[in-house]
């Protein structure tokens, strides 16, 4: 057993550019990364401006923002590296998540952004309070996002450190020192005006890049036809309907919650559902749902094609597994793309981890400076003191999910599902069913997400924070007590549970409550 405080191997086997192409387009991008960040810096005179952009976005934008800022790093690292590993498994991620915004637009997208015109809201913890009238449910808001945001970023910052490796030759961790304190930079200077440019920037260039790699996938593998062949031959789950993820129950089970935790759990993403915010009026959204969807279903031919085509070419020894799982994206791009489609896919996951990042920050310090203080009763009443501990806060939750990722080797996909599973278990049912339902209460969303993060905490986090310490034994002692198998997602169970504690508490407690005058019309709409 590795000694409790040494850090997770960082992987050297993936290649390396050469190519001054490549080399031109990630310095390229980072450049213009930083410059939007100054750029979003000198526009920003408020908290309002740093936190939701001060309701200046526009349809596509809008769209676009809402799309990449699920995608990010996690499609393009996580993404191939669960097909690779479990083949059509991971599809039901990728198959049911542009589903996810279409549920999330009709349930909420309207409702958010009323409750930004009816109410001074900048945060979902804002918003909930409106919704409540609690402060209980404020703080345990703020809280459920910290948490979230750390698995999440971290996410992001494990597939960072890939790709800052393949751009520029550098080891596994300076690129993830460097690429977090490069973050931290834009975000600190930018805020959420630099991150909405930048997700624009790079959905475009994803989208367009994906439909790329999608064509040399193929023919890298010699057509889906060949594709196909080579993986049943290897094993017949990998191309089953429901994937070679533990058995074929198992599978199947996986399979199911995935598509409930990647569809349903879409609507409890906050730095997605707090994009509704930024709107610059009600008649944009019309249109924003079918873009996000379709986008993100292009974009995702990234993971489902160079995924595929990789596990095949080394299933019929074509090429030798001298990668791990994690690095299989970058691998594919490298060396099996021109140096432009290269560069451009790398330049543009650069940009596209930095400005989901600065979301996921944002939102974070935002907690950290503005929900957890209200709840509290202590609220920082000067606004430019209220946005520089906003700022300084960032720097805290960059450094927080840098050490998960540099102590922890857990693959990036998983990283991805556990974050997800953290916000869906925590904020579908007081965003959804509070903004939808009159006879929600505020029992119910205290007991939903107290529920939701115990779920998730004790199955989820509290593991694997006991594997980094040595401490294995009582790892797999809290995991007897989880009854679904092992590879099933906690967070799907933690949203069950807690939309049922949610709908029973409130209907015990209804009948002392009434909805706020303001919000009838908003939550009968």
């Amino acid at each position: 057993m590795s000694s409790p405080l040494a850090p997770a191997p960082l992987q050297e086997g993936i290649p390396v550019a050469d190519d001054p192409v490549i080399l031109g387009f990630g310095a390229a991008y980072l450049l213009i990364v930083v410059l939007i960040g100054v750029w979003g810096w000198m526009r920003t005179e408020s908290t309002s401006d740093f936190l939701i952009t001060g309701k200046s976005v526009g349809t596509w934008v809008l769209a676009m923002t809402a799309f990449s800022v699920i995608q990010s790093g996690f499609g393009f690292v996580g993404g191939p590296e669960l097909v690779y590993a479990y083949g059509t498994t991971a599809l039901w991620i990728f198959f049911t998540a542009p589903l996810g915004f279409l549920l999330t637009w009709i349930v909420l997208a309207k409702r958010m952004r009323l409750l930004a015109d009816v109410r001074n809201v900048l945060t979902l913890a804002d918003g909930m309070y409106v919704r409540y009238e609690s402060d209980t449910v404020r703080g345990l808001t703020g809280l459920a996002v910290i948490v979230g945001v750390v698995a999440y970023l971290a996410t992001n910052l494990a597939a960072l450190q890939f790709v800052m490796r393949a751009i520029f030759g550098i080891p596994v961790i300076w690129g993830l020192l460097g690429g977090a304190l490069i973050l931290l930079l834009y975000s600190m200077l930018g805020g959420m005006i630099a991150g909405v440019w930048t997700d624009f920037l790079q959905a475009l260039t994803m989208i367009t890049g994906a439909v790329f790699v999608f064509a040399y996938a193929l023919s890298f593998g010699g057509g889906m036809e060949n594709i196909s062949r080579n993986l049943a031959s290897a094993d017949p789950n990998l191309v089953s309907p429901f994937g070679a993820m533990g058995g074929a129950t198992t599978a199947v089970l996986v399979g199911i919650a995935w598509w409930i935790l990647f569809s349903v759990g879409s609507a409890g993403q906050p730095h997605l559902i707090t994009k509704f915010y930024m709107s610059r009026d009600m008649t944009i959204l019309k249109w924003g749902a079918p873009i996000a969807a379709i986008s993100y279903a292009v974009s995702s031919l990234i993971a489902f094609s160079a995924g595929f085509s990789m596990r095949a070419m080394v299933e019929a020894g074509e090429i030798g597994e001298t990668f791990s799982a994690s690095e299989v994206g970058p691998v594919f791009v490298l060396e099996q793309t021109p140096s432009v489609i290269a560069g451009l896919i790398l330049a543009a996951l650069l940009a596209a981890i930095m400005s989901t990042s600065d979301s996921f920050l944002n939102i974070g310090a935002a907690a950290v400076s503005r929900d957890i203080p209200r709840a509290l009763g202590r609220p920082i009443e000067d606004d430019r003191t209220e946005l520089r501990v906003t700022q300084i806060a960032l720097a805290g939750l960059t450094v927080l999910a840098t050490g998960v990722v540099y102590f922890s080797d857990t693959l990036v996909g998983i990283l991805g599902t556990i974050g997800w599973g953290f916000f869906a278990a925590a904020f579908v049912p007081i965003a959804v069913f509070g903004l939808n339902w009159k006879g929600a209460t505020k029992e119910g969303a205290i007991v939903a997400v107290l529920g939701g993060l115990f779920v998730n905490i004790v199955f989820s986090a509290l593991p694997m924070a006991l594997e980094v310490a040595g401490l294995d034994g009582l790892a797999s002692t809290i995991m007897a007590f989880y009854v679904f198998p092992d590879v099933f997602p906690v967070g799907t169970v933690a949203l069950l549970v807690a939309i049922v504690l949610f709908v029973g508490v409130s209907l015990v407690t209804q009948t002392r409550h009434t909805v706020p005058s303001d919000l009838h019309a908003l939550i009968e709409r």
